[in-house]
């Protein structure tokens, strides 16, 4: 018949643990050890608490109930969340031969109220009254965490008993803690939350500055997102307290959630804008200006005091992850069709869900409270913000190549709209407008502007020998060699069928412009090779000179073209100035 007798294993574990709460009964009954070589010291393993649950325990109560304070079994410095108030019981001495001097800090700031009271024998020493609901300048120091300094009788056991109550998350992480020791962490804290803040602001005025220049109304999103998050952590962690209001213990009290809902309102909207969600779903985008009208309306009511603090948390904790869900589908399209900055946007909320998962477990009363999980949210929201911005970023580079590619191919359209397709010499139009420009720089000027007007003798007949194809090439080919026949900054151009236009700027005299004029025929002499057969054309040259014979386009190549026809019916091979038939000097 089997034994239901212990065995010797489970009596020794048995043993083992009933040792280890004696010892830790014995410890919290010694109470905490305070030595001035150990100038900084984590009370929490030594609490004792009473739930308060109605909040009727008064001090006197509370004295008469002593053995009722047992460990909390909690996380480290967490009670998650409570009704009503809750005591904690801290034994302590210092020293004999101390100065008896340290500092209490409870280093949470959402803790609406903390009545301490420190006593000896059994008699009242010192109360005070800590707490966000106290204003900085009203606190019995006027630091950033609920602190005060101490005086204990060295070699003399004290009692610290604390009242706690708040709305939110009890969080309580006790510290005693020398004045050197108290001051530099403290100074240490400000230093990272002084570097959090200087991000957050440069970020804030980048993205202002790009809301002025451009107009885009996502870069004034991004604006509220970082003005909200930041603010909410400037308060959350007591610096707003310190150095933006000291005496305005509402603002205190109530500014993280504020900011929460302002923020809401502008990431809402800023993901809708990032993502494009209308060109996705309308649906999708209405429901993001829906959650960031309603934060925004709500963080109005609850300003006004229309709506109280339990309301306007709840609408803060509904419509927190909206935006974020509402996003996700869009935010997978853009990332299976390739948009760059999709990648960015999954980044910066993997990091931000880190950071909220732990802050959410922390809320709940699961985790440690420590520096990793106490700051775990704000490491995840600045990744995000510093996400967004290089989302920002992409779309800016994208933005740019748009415009870029659009410039490019307006550039093209005006090239074709201004080139001849065959030769690419500037068609028509093209000459037009580099004919006003040759006028314009001509003008005042002591030298001349020529405009000839040149047409092919010969064209039609190989033009019907080759064909239409053999007369392009042999077009192309006449373009070339009037290309090189003239100076870099002449000007070429073609009016169609096998007549040419050239513009030659800047020529001392008028026998420079007859000179040019039977360099051009003179070249023609020349056969062309097209499709492996020579072929010849000539060249008959009509032009007219500003300022003398014109000073606009229109009376230019009017009489330079009277003048090529004037050549034509001579005997073609010639070089003609309208009003003057006869070369004045010989090639």
């Amino acid at each position: 018949m089997k034994s239901n007798r212990p065995s010797l294993v489970t009596l020794l574990i048995r043993g083992l643990a009933a040792a280890a709460l004696m010892l830790a009964a014995g410890a919290a009954l010694a109470g905490l050890r305070l030595v001035d070589d150990r100038p900084d010291v984590d009370a929490w393993p030594m609490v004792t608490l009473l739930a308060d649950a109605d909040g009727a325990l008064d001090l006197d109560a509370v004295l008469a109930q002593r053995a009722r304070f047992e460990r909390p079994g909690t996380p480290h410095a967490n009670l998650g969340v409570r009704t009503g108030a809750v005591w904690l019981r801290l034994p302590l001495r210092a020293e004999a031969g101390g100065d008896g001097r340290w500092w209490l800090e409870l280093d949470f700031a959402p803790l609406d109220r903390i009545d301490v009271h420190l006593l000896r024998d059994g008699r009242l020493l010192r109360s005070a009254v800590l707490g966000d609901q106290v204003p900085v300048a009203a606190r019995a120091a006027a630091v950033r965490p609920h602190a005060m300094p101490l005086v204990l009788e060295p070699g003399v056991p004290h009692e610290l008993l604390l009242r706690v109550e708040t709305k939110g998350s009890m969080m309580v992480p006790p510290r005693l803690a020398k004045a050197e020791a108290f001051h530099a962490l403290e100074n240490a804290s400000q230093l990272l939350q002084g570097l959090a803040a200087g991000l957050a602001l440069t970020l804030l005025m980048h993205a202002l500055s790009q809301w002025m220049s451009t107009r885009d109304p996502m870069y004034l999103h991004y604006a509220v997102t970082v003005a909200g998050t930041s603010m909410f952590f400037f308060a959350f962690h007591g610096f707003a307290a310190l150095y933006l209001w000291p005496s305005h213990a509402w603002l205190t009290d109530n500014a993280p959630l504020l900011a929460v809902l302002l923020a809401l309102g502008g990431g809402a909207l800023l993901i809708e804008r990032l993502l494009d969600v209308r060109a996705l779903s309308r649906p999708l985008a209405r429901a993001a200006f829906t959650v960031a009208g309603l934060a925004w309306t709500v963080a109005a009511l609850f300003a006004l005091d229309i709506v109280g603090y339990r309301t306007a948390h709840l609408a803060a904790t509904v419509l927190g992850p909206l935006p974020t869900l509402l996003a996700v589908p869009a935010a997978w399209v853009r990332l299976r069709g390739g948009d760059r900055a999709a990648p960015y946007v999954f980044a910066g909320w993997a990091g931000y869900a880190v950071g909220i998962v732990v802050m959410s477990l922390l809320a709940r009363g699961w985790l440690d409270l420590n520096a990793v999980t106490r700051h775990a949210f704000q490491a995840g929201s600045i990744f995000e913000m510093l996400m967004w911005l290089r989302v920002l970023g992409v779309r800016n580079e994208d933005a740019r190549r748009q415009a870029e590619s659009a410039g490019r191919e307006r550039e093209l359209m005006r090239a074709l709209a201004h080139t001849d397709a065959l030769t690419t010499l500037p068609n028509r139009r093209g000459l037009a407008t580099a004919l006003r420009s040759a006028l314009a720089a001509s003008a005042g000027s002591e030298r001349l502007l020529a405009v000839y007007v040149v047409d092919l003798d010969g064209f039609k007949a190989v033009n019907d020998h080759l064909g239409h194809d053999g007369g392009d090439e042999l077009l192309v080919a006449v373009s070339r060699r009037l290309k090189a026949t003239l100076r870099a900054r002449d000007v070429v151009a073609r009016l169609g069928g096998d007549e040419f236009v050239v513009l030659a700027e800047g020529l001392p005299a008028e026998a420079d412009a007859w000179r040019l004029g039977r360099k051009l025929v003179d070249a023609f002499r020349q056969p062309f090779q097209v499709r492996g057969e020579l072929c010849r054309v000539g060249l008959t040259v009509g032009f007219a000179i500003a300022p003398i014979d014109g000073q606009d386009a229109e009376t230019l190549l009017k009489r330079a073209d009277a003048a090529l026809y004037d050549g034509k019916q001579s005997g073609k091979g010639t070089v003609r100035r309208d009003g003057a038939p006869h070369e004045p000097v010989t090639a």
